[in-house]
Parts: structure tokens; sequence; C-alpha cells
């Protein structure tokens, strides 16, 4: 069974960190109509939509039809392909006696269905995931920064190439029972009936999706000898440059995807920002980012002379460097 909706989308933007740092305005992801674009989207409800099951959020197959297309980004297309996103309750498990005894060792658990939250409660967060995206591009972006101006600078380039990597495009895109049109701009009227994060697909499905660094830790989930390791090794030195430059108050963890694209981020912050408040998402664990320079594994990337990075405590030396000596 497929739903269709009517919506306004509104694009995650793309910043430098020094815009969202220098202006107030900019330090969230903020819903502005002028900014948003109206359209219409299709959510396929059957279980074989489901392109995975987290621990907070769901994933469907979408699509998106927005009248005009954006000019960039998700939502460009005539008719685009999208993942659906929406947290859940995951409800408590239930069993069900197999037996007039009620044993408990002969009771079976029963499937129950997903449980959604409020709309009050899945828009703020959602908002935060939202805004967990345009904080990571903007500090991924810096960290691209700092590497092209390194290796720019140097005076022989690394022995080693640089992945280039990106998060997907994403949105938020709000349904209301009805859509007026002004003279100007079109407004929503009615009552709000659905949000949802849309994000760009990313091809592979399942089978081709690589967890790169878990949310707790501060180097590559992956193995030496695993596809995807080198990419992973990368991101882990993406962590100490946004470390370093940040001043040990914010790094991108829980980086995941497949190919060049990224998506589900975690920003971890220092206890001391917010005043220890979670000012993106329930994945903010702070104490990641307080203990970062004693379990952070430096790696080749991280040892390059051109990148003039400090060592931290916690130093091993990798199959790719053995192989090079």
């Amino acid at each position: 069974m497929q739903a269709f909706e009517t919506i306004q989308f509104y694009p995650i933007p793309t910043r430098q960190l020094t815009e969202i740092l220098g202006n107030p305005w900019y330090r969230s992801f903020d819903l502005e109509v002028s900014e948003s674009y109206p359209g219409r989207l299709r959510v396929d409800q059957s279980p074989r939509s489901f392109v995975g099951i987290g621990g907070f959020k769901t994933a469907q197959s979408g699509l998106l039809m927005l009248t005009p297309p954006s000019p960039s980004g998700l939502g460009s297309e005539v008719q685009e392909n999208v993942v659906v996103k929406r947290p859940f309750l995951r409800p408590p498990t239930l069993y069900v006696s197999t037996s007039n005894t009620g044993s408990p060792s002969q009771n079976l658990p029963e499937k129950r269905r997903i449980i959604r939250l409020s709309l009050g409660d899945e828009l703020p967060k959602l908002h935060r995931e939202a805004n967990t995206l345009y904080w990571a591009n903007a500090l991924l972006t810096m960290t691209y920064e700092f590497i092209d101006g390194a290796i720019l600078s140097a005076d022989a380039r690394p022995p080693f190439n640089i992945p280039r990597l990106r998060f997907v495009n994403a949105g938020l895109a709000l349904a209301h029972s009805q859509l007026t049109k002004g003279l100007a701009k079109p407004k929503f009227g009615g009552t709000l009936c659905g949000v949802y994060l849309l994000e760009e697909k990313i091809e592979g499905g399942s089978d081709a999706f690589i967890k790169y660094i878990h949310n707790m830790d501060c180097g590559p989930s992956l193995s030496a000898d695993m596809d995807g390791y080198e990419i992973a090794e990368f991101l882990a030195f993406t962590q100490h440059v946004q470390y370093a430059k940040s001043g040990g108050l914010v790094i991108i963890s829980d980086y995941q995807g497949s190919g060049t694209l990224l998506t589900d981020p975690q920003i971890l912050t220092d206890p001391s920002v917010g005043d220890g408040l979670d000012i993106f998402s329930e994945g903010n664990v702070e104490s990641t980012v307080a203990a970062f320079e004693k379990h952070h594994v430096c790696n080749r990337f991280c040892k390059w002379p051109g990148f003039s990075l400090s060592q931290f405590g916690a130093t091993s030396t990798t199959t790719h460097e053995l192989l090079s000596m």
C-alpha cells in the first residue's frame, strides 16, 4: 500500500562552519518557508519497502516530486527516489504461552507493529536529526579545506590518496491536511499530519552499507583486511582534524554509508558545550570527546608531517605503514 501526501519540503542548506559559528541565526537548521518547496511525497508502506530499522528510526522507500523542482540537491529531479526516515518507539516484546501452564520456557515471542511517536514528539526529534546533518556537512567541508590547504602548502604530496566523501542531500518534509495558494507564495492551511526526514538514496541496498566508525569509538570499526577499511581509517583521521580545529570541542562520529556517500552521522561534543545539554541528538556521547586524546589511535593520515597534527597518547603502526617500510 502506498500513501500520497502533499508536503512542504525544507532542504538542509550547506554552509561554511565559519558562517555557522559567526552568525547566531545559522547555529541551527530552521524551517524557513521562503527557502522551502511545495510538492508531493509517495511513501511505500509495504513490508518490502523498509530499507532498514535502526535503534531510533525506520527507513522506507519513497518518491519525491517537487513543483517546481529545486535548483539543486534533493528534489532537483522531476521524480526522485528517496529514503523516508521516521523515529519510532520500539515496543516491549510480548510472549504468548504455548501451554496451559504458561511456563516461560514454552513461551514464544510475538511480533508487534512499530509504534510511532506523536507529531509533537516526532517533529523535534527529526529536527535534531536534520540539524546533526547540517553541522556534519559543515564539519566535513572544513576538514577537506584543511586537508587541501595542507597538501597545497607541502613540499611533497602525501604517500596516499584522499577519499572524496560527502553526506547525503537531505531535508525535512511536513505534510498538511490541505494546501491553499496565495497570490505570491503557497501557504499551508489545515493541520500538520506528518513529518519525514528525506534523504538521497544510497544505491546498493543493505549489502553495500558499511559502518565505518561506531558512535562511541574514535577509530575504525573494521579490521585492516576488510572492505572499506581504508575509508574507515581516513574517517578516523577526520575526527582528529575536527578535534584539533575545534579546540577539542566537537567531532563527527557514527560514520556509515556506501561508496562516496555518508549518512546518519552523530555530532559528539565536549561536556562543556551547551552546559551539558544535548543540542544535537540522542547519540551525542559526550564522554567520547572528553577522552578522545586517550583513545584515538593516530594512523598514517594523522602522522603525515604535512598536516602538522599533534600525536596523541594512543599510537600504533598500521598495516599500510608496515608495508611502506
